[in-house]
């Protein structure tokens, strides 16, 4: 069973990340701003689809608590990129907004996916995740691969709510394994999301927005919960 925790946009932002801090050995990365994103079709279904930058942002959100734990998050991520000499991520309070037309519920999946997959270096790692509901049971999945081609969907959450929410999963240690064609370093590759349509849901347009992506690779000895877990049993 794999080990995920859904984290409330009302609870303090001390209890993100497990706890853990920016510091040198811990790094937080943006997984991508939207603009790279491309809209995939499946089973040959061109889905009704469209995606545009909105300044709908947890920041600009009613919800203190939403602003709250966004600016906590983008506070690590800036301070572990100038703690490794690099250029802090620029800003952007800015979501993607998708409107989706599902005419067959429980068949239409849709993916958002980079142009191309990312590269995860690192150890194991936490995935925050940030959705604005559309008050439709659709679910969403984040996929990732490891370079033996195993592919896992992990669920984030149904979108079934209102407003801005936090999400945090742990990425199954597992998937992370050594490729004996590169140098036999370790790999692992995000590949984007997967919006499951709910087969009890009735066909029409659902709306909904997605902020900034945020994954914790753990450089130290100090792991993050499951990260020591063995690859093969």
């Amino acid at each position: 069973m794999l080990a995920f925790a859904l984290v409330a946009a009302n609870e303090p932002a001390t209890s993100f990340w497990y706890g853990q801090t920016a510091d040198d050995v811990t790094a937080f990365r943006q997984v991508t701003d939207f603009h790279l994103k491309a809209v995939f079709p499946d089973r040959s279904f061109l889905h009704q689809v469209s995606a545009r930058m909105t300044p709908v942002h947890p920041t600009n959100d009613k919800n203190a608590a939403a602003k709250d734990a966004f600016m906590n998050d983008w506070q690590l991520v800036q301070k572990t990129e100038s703690l490794a000499g690099r250029q802090p991520a620029a800003f952007s309070a800015q979501s993607a907004e998708y409107r989706w037309h599902v005419e067959r519920p429980g068949k239409d999946v849709l993916y958002i996916k980079p142009r191309k997959e990312l590269f995860l270096p690192d150890r194991n790692r936490i995935f925050s995740f940030y959705a604005r509901g559309a008050q439709h049971a659709h679910q969403i999945f984040a996929l990732f691969r490891g370079p033996n081609r195993l592919q896992q969907e992990i669920f984030i959450c149904s979108l079934d709510f209102s407003g801005w929410k936090r999400f945090e999963v742990v990425i199954p240690p597992y998937l992370r394994s050594r490729n004996p064609l590169k140098q036999n370093r370790f790999e692992l590759y995000f590949q984007g999301l997967k919006v499951q349509s709910h087969f009890r849901d009735q066909p029409g347009m659902s709306v909904f927005n997605l902020a900034q992506m945020l994954i914790m690779a753990d450089t130290s000895d100090k792991k993050i919960p499951g990260a020591d877990m063995p690859a093969e049993f």
